[in-house]
This record gives C-alpha cells, sequence and structure tokens, in this order.
C-alpha cells in the first residue's frame, strides 16, 4: 500500500483551513502534514516538511501570494501547488501557473474540486476549470529562454538585487529566504537565460541596471 500524499494547506482564514482539514483528514489517499495562516510560515513549512502537494489562498493579509508560490517550488522542487483562492481565475490563473503552481480553483467551485485538483497534480497534471481558456500555459521546454522582462516578478527581483552587488547570504537576509532557496534562483536564471556561470549572470544584472538607469 502506497503512503498517504503529504498536504500543507495555508490559508488565513480559520473556517477555510478547518474545511480543508474536514475534506483531507479522513481521505486514506492524503494525509495534513502542516497548516499555516500566513506566507513566511508558509515558506518555513514546506522547507521543512516537503510535502508532496501545498493548498494555498493567493492573497492572505492582503499580501500577494506569487512569490509564496515561486519561493516554495524553489525550496521545495517536488511539491507541487493547488491555488485555492476567491480572485478571478481569468486574471490570475495565468500568473500563478508561470510562479510555478500546477492547479487553480476559484473557491465558488467548492471543496470537492480541490481533491480532484489534488489528484491532477499528484498524476503530474495542470488542473484548471475546463473551459479556462489556456493559450497562455507555460512551455516547459528548457530551449525556450525568455528575455528578462519574461522573468517572473520573483526572479526579477533576485536579479535587481544581485545587480546591486549583494552575495548569497546577503540576498538570503533581504529576502528572509534561506541560502539554500536563493541558490536554487540564481541557478533556474542561469538557465533561463542561456549563462555558463554566476559571474555571467552578474555581469548581465548589472548591465540592465545601468540600462534601466541610463532610460
Amino acid at each position: 500500500m502506497h503512503k498517504p500524499a503529504r498536504v500543507l494547506i495555508v490559508d488565513d482564514h480559520p473556517v477555510m483551513l478547518f474545511g480543508l482539514q474536514l475534506l483531507l483528514r479522513d481521505h486514506p489517499r492524503y494525509c495534513v502534514c502542516g497548516e499555516a495562516s500566513n506566507a513566511d510560515d508558509a515558506r518555513r513549512l514546506a522547507e521543512e516538511l516537503r510535502p508532496h502537494v501545498m493548498v494555498t489562498d493567493l492573497v492572505m493579509g492582503g499580501r500577494d501570494g506569487h512569490h509564496l508560490i515561486e519561493d516554495v517550488v524553489a525550496a521545495s522542487p517536488g511539491t507541487r501547488i493547488v491555488v485555492y483562492s476567491s480572485q478571478d481565475e481569468t486574471v490570475h490563473a495565468r500568473e500563478a501557473l508561470r510562479s510555478g503552481a500546477r492547479a487553480y480553483v476559484s473557491k465558488t467551485e467548492g471543496l470537492e474540486t480541490v481533491e480532484r485538483a489534488i489528484v491532477a497534480v499528484l498524476a503530474g497534471l495542470v488542473y484548471l476549470r475546463p473551459g479556462l481558456p489556456t493559450p497562455w500555459r507555460v512551455s516547459e521546454d528548457a530551449a525556450t529562454r525568455p528575455a528578462i522582462d519574461d522573468l517572473s516578478p520573483r526572479e526579477q527581483q533576485v536579479l535587481t538585487l544581485m545587480a546591486q552587488g549583494l552575495d548569497l547570504q546577503s540576498l538570503a537576509r533581504e529576502l528572509c529566504l534561506s541560502v539554500k532557496t536563493i541558490g536554487t534562483y540564481r541557478e533556474r536564471l542561469k538557465i533561463k537565460l542561456g549563462l555558463d556561470s554566476v559571474r555571467s549572470l552578474e555581469r548581465l544584472a548589472a548591465a540592465r541596471l545601468a540600462e534601466n538607469a541610463d532610460g
């Protein structure tokens, strides 16, 4: 018998956390390994627990959750992220998938849809509401390298701080992330931008900063 998939649930509304617990706690295929009501705790728990799935709201305490998605993907690459949000999916689903989420479920759909999304992401699929246009799904082909302007907001933030001369430890302190997570971001930037060394990445970042200053 396979071990239950570990699920981390994240929401700043206690009623929603309870509802997700109720959905998953008695299901033989899942085990709720942790819960968080804010992004900082979610990052920490994801890195500590390495859950198979994280079900998360997109906005908590008025703060955008796209950075949270990116940070969890960087800290725990094996974690599949299901966004369960009241935010308009036609506006936010694209950015959520671009940040690294594998599913986007509107809270108007009900909790049973969350379970369907979990099943899909554990099978390696992307889950979106049937009928939602998806021509913008992000290609995972490594040969398709985006320009700097196409990097995610968090990747652009890391690149900008690198341009200011911050080393790995300083970047981690500035963004309140682990050194390991920052290292993952740095390696991802090298791959996406087709660069073969950290030094090349630093030079590109500095050149970009100079361009912006001149502009």
